[in-house]
């Protein structure tokens, strides 16, 4: 049952420039050196990288600006539930400049088996600042509980390798564009990254700019009745997200929602595929319907789903 005293209540505006340099960092960030972001002087966003408008540029929910609405409201305790972007047309590239505002779209409690569930769904609007048009909008879910459940923490004090710097990590690099007509349950394969390193951690941090120490410091996480620090779900659904536009283009992604189904610790080997679930039409043109699993020991930490134009010929 929705709750409607928080619903509708607005931060301030702020800027959002696209900087080349970020997208650069991002991408990295998702093991990628594609092209489309490390080279073109316009470069275009990956999927997820206006996550990091709230941490650098903005505000999100947790960490409203002093003075604000926003700031009125008690989001402490929450953990990440969700997160979905949608493009209206081609995504932004490097040179736009950006206006966003964020807003309570919705709040509501369900009973779930750790007991009462708070979900807080805000929605982030990005306009274009020469001519307002509706670009891009995030909207993420924060889930509060009443009882933080048990983490699943067995492998969690075994040896720590995360510890030690990792190669170079490019393996999406391994997915090229599609050459070949795309049919229902197609996919580009699966790719599947070594152990999962404190390097690789801090590095997605800095560039989306979450740089809550709980995903970094054993200390910190202790404090929060964790054993060991624990990844940032968003990493893991950028990398589902520059997965799929290796395979289909990086211009004509539309939008991504995805879901975080289990802690991700320092350490796991983590395996990232996709398949095509249909096809779809929009006034662009022809679309591809994607599903996309992030899978540890073949169970999936996060889920997704993700539309894109329809590249032509297939």
């Amino acid at each position: 049952m929705s709750v409607g005293s928080i619903i509708g209540v607005r931060g301030p505006d702020f800027e959002v420039p696209i900087e080349r340099g970020a997208i650069r960092q991002f991408a990295r960030s998702l093991y990628s050196s594609h092209p489309d972001w490390m080279e073109a002087r316009d470069a275009v966003v990956p999927p997820t990288f206006l996550v990091m408008a709230g941490y650098h540029w903005g505000y999100i929910l947790e960490r409203p600006p002093v003075g604000s609405p926003l700031a009125d409201i008690d989001a402490r305790g929450t953990t990440d539930g969700e997160q979905s972007f949608e493009f209206f047309g081609p995504p932004p590239r490097a040179g736009d400049s950006l206006v966003a505002s964020t807003e309570v779209a919705d709040h509501f409690f369900k009973h779930g088996r750790s007991g009462e569930l708070e979900f807080f769904v805000m929605k982030t609007d990005f306009h274009d600042a020469a001519d307002g048009r509706l670009v891009a909008r995030w909207m993420p879910t924060s889930i509060r509980m009443d009882r933080r459940p048990k983490a699943a923490v067995a492998e969690t004090t075994r040896e720590r390798p995360w510890l030690k710097r990792g190669e170079a990590r490019l393996e999406l690099d391994q997915i090229g564009l599609a050459k070949v007509p795309l049919a229902i349950g197609g996919s580009a394969g699966a790719i599947t990254v070594p152990g999962l390193t404190l390097t690789e951690m801090i590095r997605y941090q800095c560039a989306s700019g979450e740089d809550s120490p709980g995903h970094h410091d054993t200390l910190a996480a202790r404090a929060a009745g964790l054993p060991e620090f624990i990844s940032v779900g968003m990493h893991h659904a950028g990398v589902l997200g520059a997965y799929a536009a290796h395979w289909l283009g990086p211009e004509n992604v539309r939008a991504v929602r995805a879901r975080f189904l289990s802690t991700v610790w320092p350490g796991d080997v983590l395996t990232y595929t996709g398949r095509v679930r249909g096809f779809g039409e929009r006034e662009e043109g022809r679309t591809v319907e994607l599903d996309l699993e992030c899978l540890r020991d073949g169970v999936a930490v996060v889920k997704a789903q993700a539309t894109f134009m329809r590249p032509q010929g297939l």
